[in-house]
């Protein structure tokens, strides 16, 4: 495994071959005291026993697939049922997440990794070829990714980061807002409803601005958001007032999965240590032919970036 550093400006960040993984991000707050305002592992081992996705890749489908099963021109396939022993969570357990991805270019500010993977676990098919380029510049971070096949696919491949602009304790005083309109409702199970999208309300209705430890009071988070416009816009911010620092996510993907980290207590951080905002396409979309396509087909290539913008105030 290697880690990578890059950074030309006020923003830095390491990243892990393996998972890719975004293990760290350094930012400023508004007196110029830098701080990790990304969640990672201490080292590999720990990595590897990590079961929260830190900053790693997903895929080739990010999210959860109901019954583990989709049809692709009528013909069906089963994946790994790991989650709850039923669905499929981020393509099982051999997943990207947990792959050693090569490094095939690096400079002062940018890493490109790259990978093909056959399913060891399931039928997803393949093979899929991935790659994810970090970029961090001045007060920016970006990661693009893209995604070709050698058979008719699905693919929802994701960078699974949880932040915490304060650098320690949690996220209970943050401020999240989200600009859109529509949510995706699950089950019990996780899974998006039949009636999803539906209309945000009460805890869901973060285009004002919501502190995160109250959503926490009313419920929590743990759903996809359908984000509002189209192309790369700016969708989303994330303000520790404590610090001042803020940060402003620009995606060209429909939605944005956010979780409250209710659960990072399990693996040393704790609960509530930092907030998870997966950029990506919605969950169950092989099943649902209503939701954006994530069908790719030999011959195509799915591309897709995200930006980070720091500032402090």
């Amino acid at each position: 495994m290697e880690k990578v550093r890059i950074g030309t400006g006020a923003v830095t960040a390491e990243i892990w071959t393996l998972g890719a993984a975004l293990n760290g991000v350094r930012a400023p707050d508004r007196d110029g005291t830098l701080a990790n305002v990304v969640l990672g592992h201490a080292d590999e081992g720990e990595r590897r026993a990590g079961t929260a996705y830190l900053g790693e890749v997903v895929g080739p489908f990010g999210n959860r697939i109901r019954d583990a099963r989709f049809a692709i021109d009528g013909r069906p396939y089963q994946l790994e049922r790991n989650f709850l022993a039923r669905h499929s969570l981020h393509s099982g357990s051999a997943g990207f997440h947990r792959q050693e991805w090569t490094v095939a270019d690096a400079g002062a500010d940018h890493v490109r990794l790259e990978l093909t993977w056959s399913d060891t676990t399931g039928e997803h098919p393949g093979p899929v070829h991935a790659a994810v380029t970090y970029t961090a510049r001045d007060s920016t971070l970006a990661y693009d990714i893209e995604v070709t096949t050698d058979v008719p696919t699905v693919v929802n491949v994701i960078g699974h980061p949880y932040l915490n602009l304060a650098g320690a304790g949690t996220v209970a005083d943050h401020v999240l807002t989200i600009d859109a309109d529509t949510y995706l409702p699950v089950d019990d199970e996780l899974i998006p409803t039949p009636e999803a999208p539906a209309p945000v309300e009460g805890r869901f209705d973060l285009r004002s601005g919501r502190r995160v430890g109250d959503i926490v009071a009313e419920g929590g988070v743990d759903h996809c958001f359908v984000l509002n416009g189209t192309g790369l816009r700016t969708v989303a911010s994330l303000v520790d007032p404590a610090s001042g620092r803020r940060l402003d996510v620009a995606t060209d993907e429909p939605g944005l999965q956010v979780f409250d980290g209710r659960s990072l207590d399990e693996i040393g951080y704790p609960r509530y240590g930092g907030l998870a905002m997966e950029t990506q396409h919605f969950p169950d979309a092989p099943n649902r032919p209503d939701f954006p396509s994530t069908l790719l087909r030999p011959g195509e290539s799915r591309t897709s970036r995200t930006v980070w913008t720091f500032s402090a105030h």
